[in-house]
């Protein structure tokens, strides 16, 4: 028979809230320890965990907001939410003496109570894109149960998963022009590439081919993981691939092509702050595949050249200044205060990045060979 572990209480593990249960977690705001939603939401944390719900929400508000559809979207969750509020509890329903009654609720809640306005009326004129203009319409109750709901498996039916455009080849051994026109709108446009002499005159070892892999395996990770959007956090994004590359970061050279995947998924169990699985290693493996395939036989330099230009401009992005924040509305970004372990890297080092980036475009150019 097993025996249980007792915990006692004490200074480092108790509950700062009610000061009476074991702390099993800690607010990602303010890092109050805390041991349950009750204490999360009491009165003397509210006005922290309100702020952190609000902030969640107006990124959420904010993820998709350039795809066709996505009013669409927006609409169909907030009339959900609205829908839902106007739903009786189960209190309510014993005092109805029939279905009736029932049948009535809704309608005659809706007329006697402004708070149960229709939300397509309350968002008319309402920017979408515009976040705060949306959280300032909604009731505190829809405020909850939108949170409630993106938190939910429900919302990723409504946020597509992002599909990267290195997954076309074709086998045949003549090409559809109009076919291959097509798949290259969807990737990065190739950079100029200097020719390999005029990065060096030395010419490369054996192990650069690996180093190589070991850049894209981070990429390809770091772009999934980002849902397609790593330009709209390329702050985060670079410290990702960065973190997850070690020959990007620490010059670190491969012999072979299995150290060089195995230490990006290495370094993703590693991490405190990149949550992955399995699945999503599997996944790596099989994008690195693919963009060493290249779109056809012909051409199997074309995705890793697309990679790397995709890389490049991503650096270039990061270094730009952040525009100063606006007070009244909320950045898509994420908050680097609710992920202390994401350190940005420094200009000089994501400028050393580029060039090195620079060397593996004209590499790649001159001397890669599957």
């Amino acid at each position: 028979m097993g025996s249980v572990k007792i915990i006692e209480l004490n200074e480092t593990n108790t509950c700062k809230i009610c000061d009476n249960a074991l702390a099993r977690y800690s607010c990602p705001r303010c890092n109050i320890l805390y041991c349950s939603l009750t204490c999360y939401q009491a009165n003397s944390h509210l006005q922290c965990s309100e702020t952190f719900y609000k902030e969640n929400v107006m990124s959420e508000l904010d993820l998709d907001k350039n795809s066709t559809d996505y009013k669409t979207k927006m609409l169909e969750i907030l009339q959900r939410t609205h829908e839902n509020n106007m739903i009786p509890s189960s209190e309510e329903m014993n005092d109805f003496e029939n279905y009736a009654d029932f049948e009535n609720f809704d309608q005659a809640d809706s007329d006697d109570d402004p708070d149960f306005e229709d939300i397509a009326d309350r968002l008319a004129g309402v920017d979408l894109d515009d976040a705060e203009q949306v959280w300032d319409k909604l009731t505190e109750d829809e405020k909850q149960e939108f949170v409630a709901f993106l938190k939910s498996e429900d919302v990723t039916k409504l946020i597509p998963s992002w599909q990267p455009w290195w997954l076309y080849h074709s086998e045949n051994k003549v090409q559809d022009i109009s076919e291959e026109e097509t798949f290259k709108t969807n990737c990065p446009k190739v950079l100029t590439i200097k020719d390999f002499s005029q990065i060096t005159t030395k010419p490369p070892s054996e192990c650069v081919k690996y180093n190589l892999i070991n850049v894209l395996s981070a990429y390809v990770f770091t772009t999934r993981y980002f849902n397609g959007e790593h330009f709209e956090f390329a702050k985060e994004a670079v410290s990702c691939i960065a973190s997850l590359s070690g020959n990007l970061k620490e010059a670190q050279n491969f012999e072979d092509f299995d150290t060089a995947i195995k230490h990006v998924e290495q370094e993703c169990c590693n991490s405190t702050w990149i949550l992955t699985d399995a699945e999503n290693i599997q996944v790596m493996r099989e994008d690195i595949r693919k963009i060493l395939m290249g779109p056809n036989d012909s051409e199997n330099k074309f995705y890793i050249l697309s990679a790397l230009s995709d890389l490049r401009n991503l650096l270039e992005e990061s270094l730009k200044p952040e525009q100063e924040a606006n007070t009244a509305s909320f950045n898509k970004r994420f908050p680097n205060d609710h992920f202390p372990a994401v350190k940005f890297e420094t200009p000089d080092k994501t400028r050393n990045y580029i060039k090195k980036i620079d060397y593996y475009l004209s590499y790649t150019k001159d001397y890669y060979s599957p």
